[in-house]
Formats: C-alpha cells, structure tokens, sequence
C-alpha cells in the first residue's frame, strides 16, 4: 500500500511514467468551483508531454485516441474550490485499469463563462468538507521546498476530497 500511495503522490514518479498521458482543457463557469462535474473525453486528446507538437510519447502524432463511445469515455471529478487561475487534475487511468489508451489524463480546468461542450454539472460543493490549510513556509526554506509544500497539501486536499466522494456514494 504505501508503495503504491508513493507513486500516486511523488510527481517525480507520475512524471517517469512512460505510458500515454493525455491533455484536455476545459472551463466551467465561476460558480461551479468545489463541484463535481462529469467530463466526456473526446475521442482525441492532445499529447500531455508535448501539447500537440510531436513527440517520443505520442509516436509523433501531437496526440493519442481514446477508444469507445462516448458512454465509456466519460469522467468524474470535483473541483477544487478556487480556479480562478486555473487548475490541472492529473487523473490516473482515468477509463480503469487497462488504460483505454491513456494512463493518466492532465485535466486543465479553467473559470469562464459557460461549461465546455461535454463538460456537465453533477454536484454542488461541499461546504462542510474540513479545510486544510499548507503550513507557513520556514524563513530558509528554497523556493523548491515551498513548492512541494504547497504541491502536496494540494494532493492531500485532492485526495480527502476524493475519500469523501468515495464515502458518500
């Protein structure tokens, strides 16, 4: 178990990873910060590692297919409850353990408007959920400790709102 919650948590090791990684960028309108929202994954997404241009990864392509219909190619995640500057969800087999083509699916939410096409309201925020504030950074601390600080209380944020998800169904 905590090998395999390391490798969930340490981005050097979803970095390393050298199976397909996927991006799409979506926006979600303002209000539906905290929300869960249901994503259909076109059929095409672009390449995580190069963004469309051509890579190793994407055997060149710019991109990598998502196969089945659009029934199966459908995802569900919560928002975190500020995006205003954005967000990228990294989703780890995001169509089960096989990987239906991708192994992990760089999610980039952004606030505008209105919803993407495919993109849907499922659930309100929580507004019980426990906030969990990072820790102050030390007076010494480099900037690349105060980036993993504030990574992994994201992650851990992430991770307590996908237990409570989890627990709630």
């Amino acid at each position: 178990m905590g090998e395999a919650l390391s490798r969930v948590l340490d981005p050097a090791a979803l970095d390393a990873c050298d199976k397909p990684r996927g991006r799409l960028v979506i926006e979600v309108p303002r209000g539906w910060a905290g929300a869960v929202i249901e994503v259909v994954i076109p059929a095409r997404v672009a390449c995580a590692r190069c963004d469309g241009g051509g890579c190793d990864g994407c055997g060149r392509r710019g991109g990598h297919r998502v196969p089945g219909d659009p029934t199966t190619r459908r995802v569900r995640v919560r928002l975190p409850s500020e995006l205003e500057s954005g967000v990228v969800l990294r989703i780890l087999r995001p169509f089960g353990e096989d990987g239906a083509g991708i192994a992990q699916l760089h999610l980039e939410a952004r606030a505008g408007a209105a919803a993407s096409e495919g993109v849907t309201w499922c659930e309100p925020a929580m507004t019980d959920a426990p906030r969990i504030e990072p820790a102050a950074p030390r007076a010494s601390a480099s900037p690349l400790d105060t980036w993993r600080a504030a990574t992994y209380a994201t992650i851990a944020v992430a991770l307590a709102a996908l237990v409570a998800f989890a627990v709630g169904r």
